[in-house]
């Protein structure tokens, strides 16, 4: 019983689904979506600078003990050191220790993409505009709109009571 309750109620969640998506509605809410988190993350990287600071350090002992371990590991088995397996703690270190320019260097990289995506969202929605204006002029010309709604809003009651 229980089970079909649950059943019937993903059922109708997932008619209802498409009517509350509303794609072209939120182009407008998506450029000043960007907009609000370009200003966090301008305000947020001022804010956790002590965070960061702690996590470098965090970062530097645990880079050291993980490769000191490794080090310790083969001395110990009397095997020569494999640097390169050492190779990944020692770059991860670096990110963590240079992160605001780590951050930078991708912001860097991807200040492009972002503006170019920006640019043809921009030529997507006028050509997209352009043809709902075609639309709806074609939809203004038709028989069923005159009848219904017309220029003045109250459609063409003689045309209304005509039965095709």
């Amino acid at each position: 019983m229980k089970a079909k309750r649950l059943t019937m109620i993903f059922m109708v969640l997932g008619i209802l689904c498409p009517f509350f998506a509303q794609a072209q509605g939120m182009a407008g809410d998506i450029k000043g979506l960007q907009a609000v988190l370009d200003q966090l993350y301008s305000d947020m990287i001022g804010l956790s600078s002590s965070l960061i600071g702690v996590s470098r350090g965090l970062a530097g002992f645990g880079a050291l003990f993980y490769i000191a371990a490794r080090v310790w590991r083969h001395i110990a088995a009397a095997e020569p050191v494999d640097f390169y397996p050492l190779f990944r703690p020692f770059v991860l270190g670096f990110c963590i220790l240079f992160f605001p320019s780590v951050l930078a260097l991708i912001n860097g990289v991807m200040k492009p993409v972002v503006s170019g995506t920006a640019n043809l969202a921009q030529g997507s929605q006028v050509a997209i505009q352009k043809l709902l204006e075609q639309k709806q002029k074609v939809i203004e010309q038709s028989s069923f709109w005159q009848m219904y709604v017309g220029a003045t809003g109250e459609g063409n009651r003689d045309a209304w009571y005509v039965r095709p």
